[in-house]
């Protein structure tokens, strides 16, 4: 053999030796950026601080959306609720006052909107903080909510997608009973999303 073809030969056994070894298949299903929410399946809560021994809390009868895969591999997630399908677990009075225009103003402004930035497709399975901005009684505003860690190694099909976070009532017009409801309102998102086809 030739002393080039035996430097080839050498060579190429050296790079097999260190060459790593191809990744295992470890049977975990990676985060999914794409599909719309399961809106029977998905739940949107809210808790306002009353200073009052009851219970505040509310939720949306319904949730839409979706996740959106971007072109650079990061995604998004948008979420539309109705304001005028709010139930109430308390007095009938507090339901009222909730879609009345002191607060979430149902009549005039029943949609509600939240449009992420981009983040990591990992996060779905990690974790992370989500910043966008939320529409609520025809006021646009950024806001960040926690994307919880994920209890499955798919989200949204075998566990939920779980998010949370806290905004102002000041910031989107409901400054009305200061002195029996405090200015946090806390939203807590449970997503499912429809099976694909």
């Amino acid at each position: 053999m030739a002393v080039g073809g035996l430097l080839l030969a050498l060579a190429g056994s050296v790079a097999l030796a260190v060459a790593p070894p191809p990744a295992a298949d470890t049977g975990e299903a990676a985060p999914a950026c794409r599909g719309r929410i399961d809106a029977a399946a998905s739940e949107a809560r809210f808790v306002v601080d009353v200073r009052l021994p009851i219970k505040a809390e509310g939720r949306f009868a319904g949730v839409e959306g979706e996740l959106v895969p971007r072109p650079d591999g990061q995604c998004e997630v948008r979420v539309r609720l109705r304001a005028d399908t709010v139930e109430y677990s308390g007095p009938e009075w507090m339901a009222k006052l909730t879609r009345s225009p002191a607060f979430l103003d149902a009549e005039t402004h029943p949609d509600v909107a939240f449009d992420s930035a981009e983040f990591p497709v990992a996060w779905l399975n990690e974790g992370g903080s989500i910043r966008g901005r939320l529409r609520l009684r025809g006021r646009e505003r950024p806001v960040e909510f926690a994307l919880r860690p994920a209890e499955c190694d798919t989200p949204g099909q075998a566990c939920a997608i779980r998010v949370s976070g806290e905004v102002s009532r000041r910031d989107f017009g409901m400054q009305a009973y200061r002195f029996t409801v405090k200015d946090t309102v806390r939203f807590d998102f449970a997503i499912r999303l429809e099976a694909a086809p």
